[in-house]
């Protein structure tokens, strides 16, 4: 049986799925494994009503400013809405044994830059909230909960750290995508992207891209501000024949950040995001004292929509 647990850093994400940005060659990206589902928190992304302001003289570095010690602390806010079936229909919304989970949270975030080109992430004193509906007619489930801290080291002046195929990787791309080159006004990039799948214990690999646009220079009080707005879909998931069953995987979202091409640290920002699964495929054979063999069943059917907000803000010094 594949586990489904929860948690605060990326619900979804840090369970099933880890993003990998590399600096490959652009691919063209086929998206048909799963129909679009529009996210139920796409319009709390919000575009701030700035004023316009001049690009910086010469190129702008899009990079973290790690050459001193310092420290940038961020109000971190997240909200999950998840849909889940684990029964044998393997579709969300179809019958009453499905689970519905609604979370929000709060703490505090801070890139602790070392003065040697790299930074410590620190996310603490989260506070997370949390309802479920079991489904089967129960009653809905609260729980509220003070999570553990969160740190991740050696994180690079480009966004990246040392973390290969981990799901640290996917929370830093996530909360302050940068592009891999300087940009102009209205240029964008691709970046390819790939997350795992566990496909039954079959590691597979989906693929897509984040493209990150540079739609304006605003003013945020006295910092120019560069207005990066960001389209995440990896969708294509490319299923061997050797394997029995069916298997859909696709994550896309949207944000808006902005960063400060001065100071080179971001200002603030929202991502939100859509991740479903499916799985459909025979269960392994397996004979379990005092069970029938009549009586375990033949196949896992399952399916799991993830609906994600994220927001950080610089605190005010």
């Amino acid at each position: 049986m594949i586990k489904i647990r929860t948690s605060v850093y990326f619900t979804l994400v840090l369970v099933l799925i880890t993003v990998i940005v590399s600096c490959k060659k652009k691919e063209e990206v086929v998206v048909d494994s799963i129909p679009p589902i529009s996210p139920q928190l796409i319009n709390e992304i919000k575009e701030e009503m700035y004023s316009d302001a001049e690009a910086p003289e010469g190129e702008p570095v899009f990079l973290w400013d790690f050459s001193k010690k310092n420290v940038y602390g961020y109000d971190f806010e997240q909200m999950t809405k998840n849909s889940m079936d684990m029964g044998e229909g393997g579709k969300l919304n179809s019958k009453p044994g499905e689970m519905d989970q609604t979370m929000s949270a709060k703490g505090d975030l801070f890139i602790k830059s070392q003065g040697d080109g790299t930074a410590d992430l620190v996310l603490k004193d989260l506070k997370a909230s949390m309802k479920m509906n079991m489904g089967n007619n129960q009653e809905p489930r609260t729980m509220e909960q003070a999570m553990p801290p969160f740190v991740a080291q050696g994180i690079k002046e480009d966004g990246t750290g040392p973390f290969g195929n981990s799901s640290q990787d996917l929370f830093l791309k996530m909360l302050f995508p940068l592009p891999t080159k300087t940009l102009r006004l209205g240029e964008s990039i691709d970046i390819p992207a790939q997350m795992p799948f566990n496909a039954m214990g079959s590691m597979l690999m989906v693929k897509g891209r984040s493209k990150i646009t540079l739609k304006r220079y605003v003013k945020i009080g006295k910092r120019t501000c560069a207005e990066l707005n960001v389209d995440i879909d990896i969708s294509d998931l490319n299923v061997p024949s050797d394997l029995e069953g069916e298997y859909k995987c696709s994550t896309k979202g949207t944000s808006v950040f902005y960063f400060d091409t001065e100071s080179r640290c971001f200002i603030s920002g929202y991502t939100a995001m859509v991740m479903q699964f499916s799985v459909d495929a025979p269960m392994p054979k397996m004979n379990i004292s005092g069970e029938k063999e009549s009586n375990m069943p033949k196949r896992t059917k399952m399916s799991m929509i993830s609906d994600n907000l994220i927001k950080v803000k610089l605190k005010e010094k």
